[in-house]
């Protein structure tokens, strides 16, 4: 049996920001590793 938990998160303005900015690197680091792996 799979159980699976889903928890909602309540961000500050800041927190949201520094989110924001951790996931477009993330995005930037991921799209270049493709495109190096072609």
């Amino acid at each position: 049996m799979i159980r699976t938990y889903k928890y909602r998160l309540y961000p500050t303005k800041k927190q949201i920001q520094k989110l924001d900015w951790t996931l477009d690197k993330c995005r930037i680091l991921y799209n270049s590793c493709l495109v190096d792996r072609r």
